[in-house]
């Protein structure tokens, strides 16, 4: 692929397709009016969406093919023999507990009516979600394939 300002400008268009995601992300903790941030937020959206278009036809089919092959290769399972050590395992189970405990907060608040900081509450429930990602890294294949063979049927079918 040639490298000149077809391809410059669809990488930039590509980039500029995810910032409207990032940006809608943020909406919600911004003080603005709700039908201005929806309207904002829909136009925003639509902007990306013509943008990955416009990348597409600059860029081309065979590029387009490449960075699909890249992203899905990156969610295919590869097997891995790799044993994780007892102190990674134990770190790994602390972090998806961890994960649970602000669910559990909020719980017990509404049913003892405790006040809720709300501010407090959202960034709490982001790092929770952090923390069960990071435990899922932690870990790895091994642990989440018994976790799915839990689930399976033991008898015939």
């Amino acid at each position: 692929m040639n490298k000149d300002w077809k391809y410059y400008l669809g990488i930039i268009l590509i980039g500029y397709s995810f910032l409207p995601f990032v940006v809608f992300a943020i909406i919600p903790f911004l003080d603005v009016d709700i039908a201005k941030s929806g309207t904002f937020a829909v136009i925003f959206l639509a902007t990306g969406e013509l943008a990955f278009i416009g990348a597409a036809a600059l860029l081309g089919k065979e590029f387009m093919l490449l960075m699909k092959n890249r992203f899905m290769n990156f969610f295919k399972k590869k097997p891995s023999s790799k044993h994780i050590s007892r102190t990674r395992h134990r770190i790994g189970v602390v972090l998806i507990v961890a994960s649970l405990l602000p669910y559990y907060y909020v719980l017990l608040s509404e049913i003892f009516f405790l006040p809720l900081d709300h501010g407090v509450l959202t960034w709490s429930l982001i790092l929770s979600e952090l923390l069960f990602i990071t435990s899922i890294l932690t870990l790895g294949s091994q642990f989440w394939d018994k976790l799915a063979h839990l689930f399976d049927w033991p008898g015939p079918e």
